[in-house]
Parts: structure tokens; sequence; C-alpha cells
């Protein structure tokens, strides 16, 4: 049953693209709309708040499909409010990052190392700099990778 309730949740979402102006459904970013209803999904038996947001957000955007021909762009800006607080939910109480997180932090990580090593250690920051820049996407892709498989990405 709530396979279902998911299933045809997705469902209008890709109906209401179809429907909408393209500039319109765009703004709806309906595949991380997709994502976050999955991972909804997943949480509900577990979690109250889960359940919760999952029949807000359902209620949302049956509300919205309802009104396709007047759909506002303070409708719209509500669904992204909302998904944007499920989303904070969801990586506050469950652990889950964003897809990129571990990666723009070790990159970073990287750099600075390669600073640090290239003007204090061996004074030579235009082969430290590239080679921390370097090693600190290649970390932080696998772990990316790793999230990723491991389910904990959105």
């Amino acid at each position: 049953m709530e396979n279902h309730r998911m299933d045809q949740l997705i469902s209008m979402l890709k109906e209401l693209e179809g429907i909408v102006e393209k500039e319109t459904a765009k703004k709806l970013e309906v595949e991380k709309c997709n994502r976050i209803i999955q991972k909804l999904h997943s949480f509900i038996t577990d979690c109250e708040i889960c359940e919760q947001y999952f029949n807000d957000l359902e209620s949302r955007i049956i509300r919205i499909r309802d009104k396709e021909d007047q759909l506002t762009m303070g409708e719209i800006d509500q669904l992204k409010q909302e998904i944007d607080h499920i989303s904070t939910h969801l990586q506050e109480e469950h652990k889950l990052v964003s897809s990129g997180y571990y990666l723009s932090i070790y990159m970073t990580m990287g750099m600075s190392l390669g600073v640090v090593l290239g003007l204090l250690v061996l004074d030579n920051i235009a082969l430290w700099l590239p080679l921390g820049f370097g090693i600190g996407i290649t970390v932080g892709a696998a772990i990316d990778a790793d999230a990723e498989k491991k389910g904990m990405v959105l």
C-alpha cells in the first residue's frame, strides 16, 4: 500500500512536469522531489516526522496538480521550502548527504594541505597546490562513491 502511494506521487510529479510550461517544470525540480520522496518513503516506518513530511508533501503536490492552470510562483516557492525542510531533516536526523558533499570538503582540505606543504615545508607552492587539489578530489570522489553505494546520498 505504501509503495503504491510513493509510486502514485512520483507519477503525479511526472504528469505535472509534462503539463506545465518548461520554465515552471524546471522550477519544480521534479528529479530532486523524486529522490526526496523515495528517501522519505524508506524512513517512513521508523520516523514519525518523515511520515508527517510525506503526508504534507503528498497533499501539497495534489494541490499543485489540481491548480496546474493557475499555478503561481508562491506555490512553487512553498514546495521548494518544504523540500528544503525535508532535505534538512534527512541530512540531520538520518545522516544523509547531498551529492558531491565529500568531494567539496576534501578538495578544500587537499588544497589547504598543498598550500601548507608548498609554503612552509617544501617551498614550492606551484607544485604542491595542484597535487593537494588532485589528492583531495580523488579522496572526496571515492568517499562520495562509497556513500552513493550505501544509499546515503540525497
